[in-house]
């Protein structure tokens, strides 16, 4: 978005609230109560931290105790608390999910139940393909919702991987209280950011509404001597007319990186860990590397008749990445800290397009209530992945060196996927004794076509079988389902002799239980699951091949746990115990564990309103268990356990409200091996960061 655009929206937006205050309000704020409406946004739940429920794909926004899976939706209140900046930092507050990507990569990948979901699967407004290639800008969205396990009946395919869960970004709107905000931040090491956030309605029953973000943001970060720059500009339209709504989303984002990038070091070949460097070190000092996205969707509604609605989206994306900021690999060969080094300077670019289209309805047939949905939609994702290498210079994580760069890649015989997805879904939701009971019954036909070095053109048919009883009220739930997930072809990444091979799509399947609890402001999850997953794996014995070689089941328990313990304390966490298993075809690796997969996993959050007025103060408590780094189960990694301090002091300075923010990541500075990012790949730990900010209220 120019910065000439910025400028008139800015001018046009920054109407006096005073003048604003005296139109009517006939809408609500950007949180309602109630579900009538299946688009309608769940209310936060008592401590602000989360939301009373979240979306469920083509289903819309259920109440969490009327969902048969578990989820959690973290919103605006929670991710401004703590300073968040992007997907993974809002994550890092729960339980099942974990990032595999290094504090300050340009990409943002996760596992969620001990199963990958790459960045560029995140859903907007429930609908895949949108949202940036990279880094997700946060400052925009107004919920994180994280749906745990498979997803591909409620949602479609995504565009990647997510068998392991959905993560569905719900955007910013304007609500019947104009905002005018400006936000103001610094980093540890030199990094500043500036975040402004317009919101207003107009029209004489404000059925017009605009929501604009921009950020800038400019300095050196965590990694030594690195530097990165940010820009955002979104906008939110939406209008609510007589029977019909409508609404527009468009955002253009820029991240680039100097003088350096987080490394992934490979130690299964040396067999052993060795003591990890410093957590700001960077080997890789004078890479740089820009990344640009441009984003849009378009979603209408239009009620039919009192119980029948009709809507439609469209969306997408265009991403371009360049320069010497992917493959950062470091291969150690000694404990010395004697390695082999390998940087690839990348020019890749993707886009893809989205269309979905269907029909909402409620009727009765007797006693039973049904809520159906007929939906379809298609979607193409495409991507070229050019690159040139040096691979193999000697380096040394301790004492690092300078890499000798390629040049740039010609975009010509490069890697890459061209995916056109279709399918056809039906569901319906049976409500039985007053919606006591709720049966979820359903199926998605899906359509799969790549054509990209290995052709493939099939349909499957994934099912959902879901039920929640509620025999004691309101605050309790008992709920299972069994729904399938389909990951699309596998593309071999690089650094492998089969580079840019796909490979056909694979399917999972789970079967979950479980207990929901809600105790006055308090409310508890419990969950039993297991999936099965066909898996990619790393085959020595191939020559350096990536093949599709086995299958995988993980198993687990979660608790999950938010809400005021107190009318000053708040509480947000929980713990998941994982087992995985490689299992048939795996070759010498079957009977392993999962490399990357942790069997236990907690978080707890606590934050306190002290005495003092407008101020609270909160800490984090982060675990890892133990995990193997490698397939073949041969290098372990320790758990480690991190902590996250933080303060907020909501006051008025010359009677213009401003909250001041201070948060402490890492802080005790441990330096450890964080997770993996592929077989053999560890991570490394974020530095310690000190977060200061500052919102003016205008």
């Amino acid at each position: 978005m120019a910065p000439s655009a910025c400028a008139c929206l800015l001018t046009t937006l920054a109407v006096p609230a005073q003048t604003m205050a005296q139109a009517a309000t006939t809408l609500a704020p950007i949180t309602v109560q109630g579900l009538a409406d299946p688009e309608a946004l769940p209310p936060a739940a008592p401590g602000g931290q989360v939301a009373t429920g979240s979306r469920l794909g083509i289903l819309g926004n259920q109440d969490v105790m009327d969902t048969p899976f578990n989820t959690t939706s973290y919103t605006s209140e929670l991710i401004q608390d703590q300073q968040a900046r992007t997907v993974g930092e809002v994550l890092l507050n729960d339980p099942s999910v974990r990032t595999t990507t290094n504090a300050g990569h340009m990409y943002e990948h996760f596992t969620i139940r001990g199963l990958r979901v790459d960045g560029s699967d995140m859903a907007f407004n429930g609908l895949f393909g949108v949202m940036p290639f990279a880094h997700v800008p946060i400052e925009f969205v107004e919920r994180v919702e994280v749906l745990r396990g498979p997803s591909t009946m409620l949602t479609g395919m995504g565009p990647a991987s997510s068998l392991g869960g959905m993560i569905n970004l719900v955007p910013k709107r304007a609500g019947s209280r104009p905002i005018t905000e400006l936000t103001t931040s610094y980093i540890s090491k030199g990094y500043g950011q500036a975040h402004v956030d317009i919101g207003r309605r107009f029209g004489d029953e404000e059925r017009l509404g605009i929501r604009f973000n921009g950020v800038y943001g400019n300095g050196e970060t965590g990694v030594s001597d690195q530097r990165k720059g940010r820009e955002l500009g979104a906008l939110g339209l939406d209008y609510v007319g007589d029977g019909w709504r409508l609404s527009l989303d468009a955002y253009s984002s820029r991240e680039d990186i100097e003088n350096g990038s987080p490394a992934m070091y490979e130690m299964a070949q040396l067999g052993r860990l060795v003591t990890p460097p410093n957590n700001s070190s960077n080997l890789f000092r004078g890479t740089s590397g820009v990344q640009r996205d441009y984003g849009f969707a378009l979603r209408g509604e239009l009620d039919l008749t009192d119980n029948l609605t009709a809507y439609a989206a469209f969306g997408g994306s265009n991403s371009r990445g360049r320069g010497l900021m992917f493959g950062t690999r470091t291969v150690v060969t000694g404990e010395d800290g004697s390695a082999i080094g390998y940087v690839y300077n990348v020019d890749s670019s993707e886009q893809s397009r989205v269309g979905e289209v269907g029909l909402r309805g409620r009727f009765q047939t007797g006693a039973i209530s049904h809520a159906v949905t007929l939906a379809g939609n298609v979607a193409s994702y495409e991507q070229d992945v050019y690159n040139r290498a040096n691979t193999g210079y000697p380096q040394n994580i301790y004492d690092p060196v300078k890499p000798v760069f390629p040049d740039s890649p010609v975009r010509m015989g490069g890697a890459g996927y061209d995916n056109l997805m279709s399918s056809v879904a039906l569901a319906d939701t049976l409500g039985f004794a007053q919606d006591k009971v709720l049966l979820t019954l359903g199926g998605r036909y899906q359509r799969v076509r790549q054509s990209r070095n290995t052709d493939y053109d099939e349909s499957k048919v994934t099912p959902i079988a879901a039920i929640v009883v509620k025999p004691w009220g309101e605050d309790t739930s008992l709920y299972a389902n069994y729904i399938e997930g389909l990951q699309p072809g596998q593309t071999v990444g690089l650094g492998y002799l089969n580079e840019g091979e796909t490979f056909k799509p694979t399917k999972s399947k789970q079967l979950e239980f479980g207990v929901k609890l809600r105790r006055g402001d308090f409310l508890h999850t419990f969950s039993a699951f297991q999936i099965d997953r066909s898996f990619l794996g790393s085959i020595a014995e191939a020559g350096g091949n990536r093949l599709a070689t086995g299958k995988q089941r993980n198993r687990g328990l979660e608790w999950t746990v938010s809400g005021q313990l107190t009318r000053t304390l708040t509480v947000l966490g929980g713990v998941s115990y994982l087992t995985s298993e490689q299992r048939s075809a795996a070759g010498n690796n079957e009977g392993n564990e999962v490399f990357g997969s942790p069997n236990w996993l907690a978080n707890l959050g606590v934050e306190w309103a002290t005495p003092v007025q407008g101020l609270s103060v909160n800490g984090r408590v982060t675990y890892t268990g133990p995990q193997w780094l490698d397939s073949r189960n041969e290098v372990r990694m320790p758990s480690w356990t991190r902590v996250d301090v933080g303060a907020k002091y909501a006051t008025r300075v010359s009677g213009t409200p401003v909250t001041f923010y201070a948060n402490v990541d890492n802080l005790f500075d441990r330096d450890y091996w964080d997770g993996t990012f592929s077989d053999g790949f560890a991570t490394l730990s974020p530095q310690r960061t000190l977060r200061l900010g500052a919102t003016i209220s205008f």
